[in-house]
């Protein structure tokens, strides 16, 4: 992995190829940073990278050395609110492409997927951000939901996803990662949350592997409910089923054969057929911690071995 030196030599790179073409990346082109202030584009990109969680005051009189004549948060406020989202984006992605140095498992790429809650300022409301009735109370909660992948090897952010926690969806971020996927063959993981049968499909078309937790086989929500019988004890099963939105006897007199997919449940690869062939592992294994067992099942793609 490359040094921090190196690192802070390739980002500051990246900004100053940005800031030659600084027209694509701002709200108004004619306008924004056509003239030399105290906040430049480049600048004013790396700093709000560098902040930190102090006061905004404070973290600009830091950022600014703390000289009499630091400007104030206002204007990094504005000069902040001229510079298009998606340049921090662009920065992300071209960061990433010249810090590689891609590791691996027995030829494979390790990309964890996570997501986690952002918290904002609950009088900022809209129908995306904001729960009325967060938490079972009535006070409205508003937050960000950010989905990353993450390359466990290299100890790297790969992707983003950010969707208001009002209309958060896993599977949705999910399959966009793998979708926006270029790099290496990789094994995606994931923790409960994120398994769908339409995302183990997508995976599998795109030629890369899935090790996915699901929730317990005893969940009424679980994936793992009629993929059964299980032992009740450890097991690694290989497990074939052939999806169907048909109903017929034949169908539901052999559940060990086909698996019912609802029109309500997103599935992508029916095409012209009716039919869709899957076949994975189903892997439970547990860990003992006092006198707690905690179990853990996972789907894998079928002859993942690592």
């Amino acid at each position: 992995m490359n040094n921090f030196k190196s690192l802070k030599k390739h980002l500051n790179s990246c900004i100053k190829t940005m800031d030659r073409s600084r027209s694509l990346f701002v709200v108004d082109p004619m306008k924004h940073f056509t003239r030399k202030r105290k906040h430049l584009f480049g600048n004013t990109l790396l700093n709000v990278i560098l902040l930190e969680a102090g006061s905004l005051k404070d973290e600009i009189y830091k950022l600014f050395g703390y000289h009499l004549d630091t400007p104030t948060a206002s204007s990094f406020i504005q000069a902040r609110d001229k510079i298009r989202p998606d340049a921090f984006r662009s920065l992300f992605d071209s960061f990433n492409r010249n810090t590689h140095i891609v590791p691996l498992l027995k030829g494979f790429r390790l990309i964890a997927v996570d997501g986690t809650v952002l918290p904002i300022r609950n009088e900022f409301k809209d129908e995306k951000t904001t729960i009325m009735n967060g938490n079972q109370s009535n006070i409205p909660f508003s937050a960000f939901h950010i989905n990353t992948s993450y390359d466990l090897l290299e100890h790297t952010y790969e992707d983003v996803i950010i969707q208001g926690q009002a209309v958060m969806d896993e599977n949705g971020a999910f399959r966009q990662i793998v979708d926006r996927y270029q790099g290496r063959k990789a094994i995606f993981i994931a923790d409960r949350g994120y398994e769908s049968l339409n995302s183990f499909a997508q995976i599998n078309h795109s030629g890369n592997k899935f090790l996915i937790r699901v929730k317990d086989i005893g969940s009424r929500t679980s994936v793992l409910r009629s993929f059964g019988p299980f032992p009740d004890t450890e097991f690694d099963r290989t497990v074939k089923r052939t999806l169907t939105r048909r109903q017929t006897k034949e169908i539901k007199a052999h559940p060990e054969i086909y698996k019912f997919v609802p029109k309500n449940q997103r599935f992508d690869y029916f095409g012209e057929s009716e039919f869709y062939d899957m076949s994975f592992r189903v892997v439970w294994s547990y860990v003992k911690k006092t006198d707690k067992i905690n179990r853990f099942f996972y789907f894998l793609t079928a002859r993942l071995v690592v």
